[in-house]
């Protein structure tokens, strides 16, 4: 029932049809959106199709999407429930809810929106004539977006046979993928490791090469997640079902022939990666002459949406791997299948 208070500031207004219902209907339609954040990268693409497309509004969801300039500023609004959920690194699910340099806080997904997608970029004065590193006897820095990403698991596995150690041959910092082109253009960073459009336009731009794929180096991996606190999915179940149903469908748009041809134009747009359709269809399209691999972007084939615990165990040895964990880290209380959780990819699937 409506306070007096409250009716009486809404006749106040000239509102005279507050005890039908009327401010009930008001209050719902000015309801908040459900607010996703993304990094502007190509494989952010279900998720601006899903908007795009209309497919949230078809299913009764009213979704705003927020671009954020990196993952450090994805993860604190995750953290601080700035957002509901984001298309987020899948290290991110497990740094969050571990607490690894970072208020902690339980995490989890069900939903992956891709696999491969990255490139090694170096400067084009470290290229030798074969397309490989030339043999150098300088200190190289290299760039990646997080501590916790993939780029950064898998720069060191390529990095691993040409080095011996770390500080002494080489070193690697932390940059927002919009930044990785003008540092190894002004001569900061010798090479980055990073998604699409990024090594594109760096090879646009004559100022480096691709020197291997994410796609060669770890066949499959899992590599970005919709991510959401442990607590927005048990207050609002059905709601982040629905936004899966819809994110399910929008990736197997994204592998198919007309979705290839369409997602330059829709991800190019202003709001989202601000760029020339043309650069971002080098990664997306069979005949490209940049990226070599058929498959360097997969958004739903070979069943890569679903957060397998394989899937979870990879990235938990990354991290090891890595020396970001200890290998003693968590192997009481890793509960995989409370972070990756198939158990909602697989509701939301049949929905």
């Amino acid at each position: 029932m409506l306070s007096k208070q409250l009716l009486d500031q809404i006749g106040r207004l000239g509102i005279k049809m507050a005890k039908a219902g009327f401010v009930k209907e008001i209050l719902e339609t000015k309801s908040s959106p459900v607010r996703i954040g993304f990094v502007p990268l190509v494989d952010c693409a279900p998720l601006v199709v899903a908007q795009e497309l209309g497919m949230f509004a078809e299913i009764g969801l009213r979704v705003e999407l927020i671009r954020e300039p990196g993952w450090a500023s994805i993860r604190d609004k995750i953290v601080h429930q700035e957002l509901e959920a984001a298309h987020a690194l899948v290290g991110l699910c497990f740094a969050i809810s571990w607490g690894l340099g970072v208020l902690k806080r339980p995490c989890l997904t069900g939903f992956l929106f891709n696999s491969h997608g990255d490139s090694i970029v170096l400067s084009l004065n470290l290229l030798s004539g074969d397309g490989e590193m030339s043999a150098t006897k300088k200190k190289l820095k290299f760039a990646v977006p997080h501590q916790f990403s993939t780029h950064h698991f898998l720069l060191r596995q390529w990095l691993k046979p040409y080095f011996a150690k770390e500080g002494k041959d080489f070193e690697v910092i932390f940059l927002p993928p919009g930044l990785m082109v003008q540092s190894l253009e002004e001569g900061h960073i010798d090479g980055f490791c990073v998604g699409e459009p990024y090594g594109s336009i760096a090879v646009e731009r004559n100022i480096g090469g691709v020197v291997k794929e994410s796609a060669d180096l770890s066949p499959l991996h899992p590599e970005k997640a919709l991510l959401v606190t442990q607590k927005y999915a048990e207050q609002n179940h059905e709601e982040h079902i629905k936004l899966i149903s819809c994110l399910i469908k929008a990736a197997e748009f994204c592998d198919s022939p007309v979705g290839r041809e369409r997602l330059p134009e829709i991800l190019g747009q202003s709001c989202y990666l601000n760029q020339d359709p043309k650069i971002i269809k080098q990664s997306l399209s069979a005949d490209s002459t940049i990226m070599k691999s058929e498959d360097f972007h997969l958004f739903s084939r070979f069943g890569i949406n679903e957060p397998t615990t394989e899937r979870a165990n990879w990235i938990v040895n990354q991290m090891r791997l890595s020396n970001l964990i200890p290998d003693s880290f968590a192997k009481k209380d890793i509960r995989m299948e409370e972070i990756f959780r198939r158990d909602i990819y697989r509701e939301a699937a049949a929905l």
